[in-house]
């Protein structure tokens, strides 16, 4: 049987794939480990809570007031804290974009401190470039 890196030989494109689908796994898995660094510092736990209660409360408002799914209302609510915002999904309703207002006032912060904790993690621990 011929093995995997065999199979893709020649195939300059599945190669480029294949390199690409490594170093997505690899930086997936230097998140995750700088998360649980992150969580088990006390200090930052209630940040880490905080974050992932956010974009909870986000994703439970949006698929209940908008009728989303649940992966459209998580979609949005990621977009929407993260500031990027394609504008594909957009509340429809007077009561969800006033709870949008609010949400982002208040989530882009607590979202940001979330990144800065875990790269601030991921630095002390090695896994990221300084």
């Amino acid at each position: 049987m011929p093995s995997f890196y065999s199979a893709i030989r020649g195939n300059e494109q599945a190669a480029w794939y294949a390199r690409r689908m490594v170093l997505f796994w690899g930086m997936l898995v230097r998140f995750a480990r700088a998360v649980v660094a992150a969580f088990r510092d006390p200090q930052t736990r209630a940040l880490v809570t905080s974050a992932a209660l956010v974009i909870a409360l986000g994703t439970w408002f949006y698929a209940r007031q908008e009728g989303w799914s649940v992966v459209d209302s998580l979609y949005f609510t990621v977009m929407t804290l993260t500031t990027v915002g394609y504008g594909d999904l957009a509340p429809s309703t007077t009561l969800t974009r006033l709870f949008t207002v609010v949400f982002v006032l208040v989530g882009i912060g607590i979202l940001l401190g979330f990144i800065d904790v875990v790269a601030k993690h991921a630095r002390r621990s090695g896994d990221a470039p300084d």
